[in-house]
């Protein structure tokens, strides 16, 4: 029973994500809590990730740009390098609020326009974001607010922020694997919930031509701010 329910909720998160661009991610491990051990959800939930990006980023991949995600990947190389390392020594209790804060600040600063490009600005943002995905599981909101400061129309922006966080998570899989996680206890799970997320990506992806451009943006500025606030008060909770 536990299994249905975790595999119909990443439905449910898939969809979520395909339609506004995020937000599926924290649905999903939200729930994963007391449904199976502590230590195996940051890798369980990002091995199922992995296939809720991918898929969504292979739906509509003649719109992911490129040229943001090479960086990235360079950058969140480094940065499971240097998490891998820390992984054991680190207290994470705090970095949920520091994060959300960070989020909020992108989100919400007024734009200016005289402010040249920052070079690299991709390969920081992927360094920092798979470095904290080690430890707080879910980190898909830091990097939405840069991409939607590049101005990128709807399936762009979706598209080139699943491939990132399909960059992400696979760096994050493979170093917990590389550390001694076994994947093994958990196949038949994954198997079920990577099933219904391929499922979730195409339906979402189908429904978000349905939502008008400017109901769009307003909703995942929205979805982005209201998942960043959870992060600062979890800690109240």
């Amino acid at each position: 029973m536990t299994e249905l329910f975790l595999i119909f909720v990443a439905f449910v998160a898939s969809v979520t994500a395909a339609v506004v661009g995020l937000g599926g991610g924290i649905l999903l491990i939200s729930v994963m809590p007391g449904l199976i051990p502590t230590f195996a959800i940051i890798p369980v939930h990002g091995m199922v990730q992995i296939f809720s990006n991918l898929t969504r980023a292979l739906f509509g991949l003649r719109h992911v740009v490129w040229t943001f995600f090479l960086p990235f990947v360079v950058g969140a190389v480094l940065g499971a390098s240097l998490g891998s390392v820390l992984l054991v020594d680190i207290d994470s209790e705090y970095l949920p609020v520091v994060i959300g804060c960070f989020i909020l600040l992108i989100t919400w600063a007024p734009e200016i326009q005289s402010v040249p490009r920052i070079p690299g600005k991709f390969a920081f943002v992927g360094g920092v974001q798979t470095f904290l995905s080690l430890f707080v599981g879910v980190v898909g909101p830091i990097n939405m607010p840069f991409l939607i400061r590049e101005g990128l129309p709807r399936d762009r922006l979706v598209n080139t922020h699943a491939i990132q966080m399909t960059a992400v998570h696979v760096i994050k899989v493979s170093t917990f694997f590389l550390l001694g996680f076994a994947f093994a206890p958990y196949l038949y799970l994954i198997a079920g919930m990577v099933a219904s997320t391929t499922l979730g990506s195409y339906v979402g992806t189908a429904l978000r031509a349905r939502v008008p451009e400017t109901v769009f943006r307003t909703v995942l500025k929205w979805i982005v701010t209201l998942l960043a606030l959870r992060m600062v008060l979890r800690l109240g909770m």
